[in-house]
């Protein structure tokens, strides 16, 4: 079966940030095709990928909102490993 990429996570107040789909590492995930693979095919979920971290440790939002959204983010990002059956 093969898994989305990456999570689309609602942060609230209309944010929506990008992280990496822990179950997508059984078909090589995002870094082995960006690695090995066809970049070219993957480039848009890399590049938001990037933007979801950039804005983490920007100065756009304050370390308190900053620590709240990554919460947000490692929770999301343990669900679909829970639902699985294994450990996040």
């Amino acid at each position: 079966m093969r898994s989305r990429l990456t999570l689309e996570v609602d942060c609230g107040d209309g944010a929506v940030m990008s992280a990496v789909n822990p179950l997508s590492f059984e078909d090589g995930g995002i870094e082995w095709r960006l690695r090995y693979g066809n970049p070219e095919e993957v480039r848009f979920i890399a590049a938001s990928l990037i933007d979801s971290y950039d804005y983490l440790l920007s100065g756009h939002i304050n370390q308190k909102e900053a620590d709240r959204r990554l919460r947000t983010l490692r929770q999301a990002r343990r669900a679909p490993l829970k639902m699985e059956g294994r450990d996040g």
